[in-house]
C-alpha cells in the first residue's frame, strides 16, 4: 500500500483531534480537565512538526508566505488557549466558555488551513514530494509524542 500524502496525514491528524475535542466538550468538567493533557500533547506535537515540516516547506513559496506566517500565528494563540485553560481553577465559570473558544479556533485554524494551505499544496507539490513530506512530518511528530510523554505521566 503507498504511503499517504501529507495532506492526507494531516487530514487524519484534525480528525483524531477534533474528535478528541468533542469529547472534552461532551464531558463534565472533571472529566475533561483529565482528558485534556493528552489532547494538548497531541496538539503540540501536531503543530509542531507541521511547523517544521510543511510550513517550512511552503515559507519558501512566496503564494503561501502570508498564510503561513499567519498559521504560525493562529498556533501560538491556540497553544496560549490551552495554556489558559489549564490555569484555570476548578469550579470557574469561565471554564466552559475558554474550552469553547479553543475549539472554535482549533476548527477554524483547521478549516482554513484545508482551504488555502493546503489547497495551495495540493496545486504545486508532486505526489513524491507530498509523500516525502508526510514521512518527515510523521517522523517529527512520533518524536516529539515522545518528549512530551511526561506530559501524560501519571504524578
Amino acid at each position: 500500500m503507498p504511503e499517504p500524502p501529507i495532506w492526507d496525514l494531516l487530514k487524519s491528524d484534525r480528525e483524531a483531534l477534533c474528535g478528541r475535542l468533542d469529547k472534552i466538550q461532551a464531558a463534565q468538567e472533571s472529566t475533561a480537565r483529565e482528558l485534556l493533557p493528552p489532547l494538548v500533547r497531541e496538539f503540540t506535537a501536531h503543530a509542531r512538526a507541521k511547523e517544521a515540516v510543511l510550513y517550512g516547506h511552503l515559507l519558501h513559496d512566496e503564494r503561501a508566505r502570508t498564510r503561513v506566517v499567519e498559521g504560525l500565528e493562529e498556533l501560538k494563540r491556540i497553544q496560549a488557549c490551552f495554556a489558559g485553560l489549564e490555569l484555570l481553577p476548578a469550579g470557574d465559570d469561565k471554564w466552559s466558555v475558554r474550552l469553547a473558544d479553543l475549539a472554535d479556533a482549533v476548527r477554524n485554524h483547521f478549516r482554513v488551513e484545508e482551504a488555502e494551505l493546503l489547497a495551495l499544496a495540493r496545486r504545486t507539490l508532486s505526489e513524491v514530494r507530498a509523500t516525502e513530506l508526510a514521512q518527515r512530518y510523521a517522523a517529527e511528530r512520533a518524536r516529539i509524542l515522545g518528549d512530551l510523554s511526561c506530559l501524560v505521566a501519571p504524578r
